[in-house]
């Protein structure tokens, strides 16, 4: 592809077949590849660039290596204004920001892409991954929905390391999720975004004009003389005939960069930290393109169709000699093709959320055949072409079978009903005591065993309540030693008794059971069950997780977390080769005949039932102790692992010690501590695992990685405290065990980089909040299979922003202490807890939770500023949800100098001597806000 008259490449410009969803993008030399299925054979193809005359064409017999000649087609106008309506540029960008939902679709789409990162550092190669992914493109009226990656398959290249001298995790992380961030039209409404009216003052906007066979506006985009806050500068074309963006070309300005480099700066702090290296950014260059779509044979909406990134990174490492080495990197994320539309999110296999570079995604795939069944760009450096075509289309459509919907959405059922309510066949008895033996055949993936359950009667008894999933069967139940008459409903086992029991009696039921029970999936938040695995040597390798779907999936019980039995025993017999770990203490290890061995543990304390748990492996073990009472602290993991990760659990110590600083004691001395490697992170009492360890050398973790195990282990840890200790009464108030435990992480981050390390863990949540469903489930349906990732980002974030507005740390201190000890070993509510927080301060600040906790949107900062003479001023009220909310937040009242001012839902006005709108900030890492500016009347 060149330029007709002077022989120039063309890059970036977008071939396509006509009438078809296929295509690619010319590459920095003007080169591409179109793979043509035979089906297509008598189409046309369209070559299409800004500033140049289209040119269709038939289609190439064979396999053609074409030189192709674009007339310009265009003449620059400079310093145009629309003459009809007096347009400026900035009325010209407003108009088309306006026709977004008219020119781009409004609903969903599924796309095919080829993704491309090559890196040098000091001018030699560092890597080269390609990918080929589908793509789930949320709707540009749905700003919140997610977009989706999923990986179709890759290839990598590795130089050796050696030639630079640097660690692993000189990488990306995940750049195609980054790629997705280039789409200015999706994210028009982020807050640094030009095109967001807000940032309009910062820049100064110039029109311009191409005239040819399809005119357009080009906007040039500068600083303005407020550039404190004009990341970047460059253009914006936009098609005249329907205000379509069309490309866009960025260069970032010094702003930009000051502002990168302390934005998701935690990682680049950590990276100095660990691997003795300081990075900074030091230029980076973007050009986006879009294409409009002619699937139906004539112009239609607009869809993205390439992101050109190039990035330079200034690295220094005095330990390593290093000054000043440059580590660039080029990325270019390509549509090849554009599939259904208005699909629903992938249900499984996405990895935009994964912050591990794509060449770990990609993993040991090095298919040789890569280039012969895709679209993709072609890399500069190579001049041949593919001569393979593939006879099918490549798009991949999602397994729409798979994808679960809320409850919450598609109503309640009687089932939900029974798992969650607690009727008089459940409330008028007390579980005291459990004693679940369970024999575990592995090579069947079955189980079987009885329970033993205690309890104190309430109110007069007859009849009750019991769980137990409908796949697994009951043999007998048994009561004073006789077996008694039961029906079944559902999960729900209703037992009927011989005798009416009065208030103050203590009864035991014994229930005999088996089955093949329940394994996860997930596809469906928290539906957990039995997770029958392997290890790296081939070992059995089991484990039971069923926090949402309860205990009742693998042993009869009340299923309620508002009854917790005094203590436990758990009896679990497994083949005698292998090792058993569950809560509590070890009481004893039996062998039995033919090979089996059972195990006893004892848990001394109350036990929500999902937290009860089986581990089975060939687990290497550690034990040391903690404290100045002798914690006995037992650590598991594979043998193959244990001085590979010894790193992980000689960090117990220092995160004991911080968690009882901010928490109090550890909960359960008399069980003792166990950490454990395990097949799925879960924070089950007195027995917490953290997750597989990945494979390879535990010097080429990447930082991502390193920093994932950790986090897990704090997050996991944590909840011996919230979850464990302080236990949620309904599966609805969950967010007391997740919120408090990703706060917690917060401690670890700290720890690490002791210079405001936790800003920079708040500084990470935000991106991670969906914001589609309240964080309160629905009370007395025991239903947690929705949206429940914001329990976790959001709801930290909402305690991050409490302790904030609180302005006073020893207040706070005392009540995430003060909490623990009132509620310790207890069931608590949401109203239990915020009535505890307003006692304790003094202050009814119930609108506050409530307008986090059971609203979607976020309390919005609504501003007015004007300049007048030397003074700003600021006009400024709260809207929400929730009436009279009045929290207090931080702007800059003095350039760079943050105070706190309490807006509330109505206007108030104050003026800043000295004080210019460039320099007004509304702190935003330390409150969950969002933030308006409005034009003053």
């Amino acid at each position: 592809m060149i330029h007709s008259e002077t022989g120039a490449p063309i890059p970036f410009a977008g071939i396509s077949v006509v009438g078809r969803s296929i295509g690619t993008v010319s590459n920095g030399q003007g080169a591409f590849v179109l793979k043509i299925p035979v089906a297509y054979s008598k189409d046309s193809i369209r070559i299409a660039s800004v500033g140049f005359q289209s040119v269709t064409q038939p289609m190439p017999t064979g396999h053609q290596n074409l030189v192709i000649r674009l007339k310009t087609a265009a003449i620059l106008l400079d310093e145009v204004r629309v003459q009809a309506r007096r347009k400026t540029a900035l009325d010209i960008l407003k108009e088309a920001v306006a026709a977004i939902p008219r020119n781009y679709d409004t609903t969903s789409v599924q796309m095919t892409a080829f993704y491309r990162e090559d890196s040098q550092f000091d001018s030699k190669p560092v890597l080269l991954n390609e990918a080929v992914l589908s793509v789930y493109k949320s709707a540009n009226n749905h700003p919140e929905a997610k977009d989706q990656l999923k990986l179709i398959k890759g290839r990598k290249k590795n130089y050796d390391p050696a030639t630079h001298k640097l660690p692993p995790v000189i990488n990306l992380s995940n750049g195609a999720r980054t790629s997705l961030f280039g789409d200015l039209v999706k994210l028009a409404s982020h807050k640094t975004n030009l095109i967001n009216a807000r940032n309009y003052k910062y820049y100064e906007y110039h029109l311009s004009m191409l005239r040819g066979d399809r005119p357009m506006y080009v906007i040039d985009v500068r600083q303005g003389k407020k550039k404190r806050k004009a990341y970047v500068t460059g253009k914006l074309y936009i098609d005249a005939q329907t205000l379509a963006f069309v490309r866009s070309e960025w260069q970032i300005t010094q702003a930009g960069l000051d502002r990168e480099n302390n934005d998701d700066w935690l990682l680049k702090k950590i990276g100095f930290i660990v691997q003795k290296l300081k990075y900074e950014l030091s230029d980076f260059k973007e050009v986006v393109t879009y294409a409009q779509d002619n699937a139906t044979g004539a112009p239609g909406r607009w869809h993205l169709s390439n992101v050109e990134r190039r990035y330079e990174i200034r690295i220094n490492s005095k330990s390593r000699n290093l000054v000043d080495k440059i580590w660039k990197i080029a990325t270019s994320f390509t549509v090849t093709e554009v599939g259904p539309k208005g699909i629903p999110p992938f249900a499984e296999g996405d990895i935009n959320e994964n912050r591990n570079p794509m060449g770990n995604l990609i993993g040991d795939q090095n298919d040789p055949n890569f280039w012969e069944n895709y679209n993709i760009q072609k890399p500069i450096s190579e001049d041949t072409v593919s001569r393979k075509i593939p006879p099918v289309s490549t798009t991949r459509k999602p397994d729409s079978t798979k994808v679960r919907f809320s409850n919450r959405q598609n109503g309640f059922t009687r089932a939900d009903t029974l798992r969650g309510k607690l009727t008089p066949l459940r409330s008028n008895y007390d579980v005291t005591f459990y004693d679940l033996s369970v024999r575990v055949d592995i090579e069947n993936k079955a189980i079987s065993g009885r329970n033993t359950m205690r309890f104190r009667v309430l109110a007069p008894l007859d009849k009750m309540q019991v769980d137990l999933y409908a796949n697994m069967r009951i043999h007998q139940i048994l009561y004073a030693g006789k077996p008694v008459a039961y029906t079944r409903e559902f999960d729900a086992v209703f037992v009927q008794l011989p005798e009416k029991l009065q208030p103050g009696r203590e009864r035991e039921l014994e229930i005999e059971y088996s089955g093949k029970p329940q394994v996860p999936d997930w596809t469906v938040p928290m539906m957990g069950g039995f997770l029958w695995d392997k290890d790296k040597d081939g070992n059995p390798w089991v484990q039971v997780v069923c926090q949402g779907s309860g205990a009742s999936l693998w042993w009869p019980n009340k299923d309620h977390l508002s009854d917790e039995p005094d203590s436990m025993r758990i009896r679990v017999t497994v083949p005698g080769d292998l090792m058993e770990i569950s809560n509590g203490r070890l009481l004893r290890k039996t062998a039995l005949p033919d090979n089996w061995t059972q195990y006893d543990w004892y848990v001394s304390y109350p036990i929500n039932n999902y937290n009860v748990t089986l581990n089975i492996g060939k687990y290497a073990h550690r034990r040391e102790t903690y404290g100045a009472d002798s914690l006995t602290l037992d650590f598991y993991c594979m043998p193959y692992n244990q001085e590979k990760f010894r790193w992980v659990f000689d960090g117990v110590k220092p995160m004991l010690t911080t968690l009882e600083k901010h928490y109090g004691k550890y909960p359960f001395p008399r069980d003792g501590f166990t950490l454990m490697e395990s097949l799925y992170p879960m924070e089950h009492q007195s027995a917490v695992s953290f997750g597989k360890l990945p494979a390879g050398r535990a010097d080429s973790l990447t930082l991502a990685d390193s920093l994932r195990i950790m986090q897990l282990a704090w997050h996991e840890v944590s909840h011996e405290w919230w979850g464990n200790s302080v236990s949620c009464r309904d599966m609805a108030d969950m967010w007391i065990h997740e919120a408090f435990a990703t706060y917690s992480e917060g401690f670890y981050l700290d720890s690490v980089v002791p210079d405001d390390g936790e800003l920079g863990y708040i500084a990470s949540l935000p991106p991670q909040v969906g914001g589609k469903e309240p964080i309160i489930g629905v009370y007395d349906v025991n239903h947690i299979h929705y949206d429940i990732g914001d329990m976790y980002s959001k709801g930290s974030l909402m305690l991050y922003t409490f302790r904030h507005a609180l302005n006073n740390d020893t207040l706070w201190a005392g009540l995430l202490k003060g909490i623990q000890q009132r509620f310790r070993y207890k069931t608590v509510t949401t109203k239990d807890l915020v009535g505890y927080v307003n006692e304790k301060t003094g202050t009814d600040y119930t609108w506050f939770f409530d307008q986090y906790l059971t609203c979607t949107t976020l309390p919005t900062l609504m501003i007015k500023l004007v300049e007048k003479e030397q003074s700003l001023v600021v006009s400024y009220r709260w809207k929400a949800d929730v009436p009279n909310f009045r929290m207090p937040i931080r702007v800059t009242k003095s350039e760079d100098q943050f105070e706190f001012i309490t807006p509330t839902t109505a206007w108030q006005t104050m003026t800043l001597p000295n004080m210019t709108a460039d320099d007004f900030e509304v702190d935003e890492t330390r409150f969950y806000v969002k933030v308006e500016e409005v034009e003053p009347n």
